[in-house]
């Protein structure tokens, strides 16, 4: 799998997810105007060009994007979609925002004994051993 497609997955798909949840909460408007506006253009984008299971994979998130198996799928399902569709990666890159509102958050843990760490605001550093 191309690494470029997994990347931009494993960055849009935990950000995605956080604003669902908020939204689903009513507490979108926390993220801030700027970081909901991005991810509002980034949903409707997915929500444009996914097709097949990476389209099922979206929807199953819009429906419980909490469930760590929703986002997994996705993630998985929408770098096989970027492998298959090169000329779209350049597209779903400029819709991540470079520099995530500070209430954004994204973790991302894979397999036995992962460990994890959460930082809010920007300049951060995290050293996980």
């Amino acid at each position: 799998m191309n690494e470029l497609a997994l990347g931009a997955a494993s960055i849009a798909v935990p950000y995605l997810a956080t604003y669902l949840q908020e939204a689903l909460k009513g507490g979108a408007k926390k993220l801030g105007e700027e970081g909901a506006g991005a991810t509002i253009k980034l949903l409707g984008w997915l929500r444009d060009k996914l097709t097949g299971r990476a389209k099922e994979a979206l929807d199953d998130l819009e429906k419980d994007p909490s469930s760590a198996d929703n986002q997994a799928d996705l993630r998985k399902q929408l770098a096989k979609f970027l492998d298959e569709n090169p000329g779209l990666l350049a597209d779903l890159q400029a819709l991540i925002p470079a520099k995530p509102d500070a209430g954004v958050s994204a973790t991302q843990t894979v397999g036995d004994n992962s460990k994890a760490a959460q930082a809010v605001g920007d300049q951060n550093s995290i050293s996980i051993t």
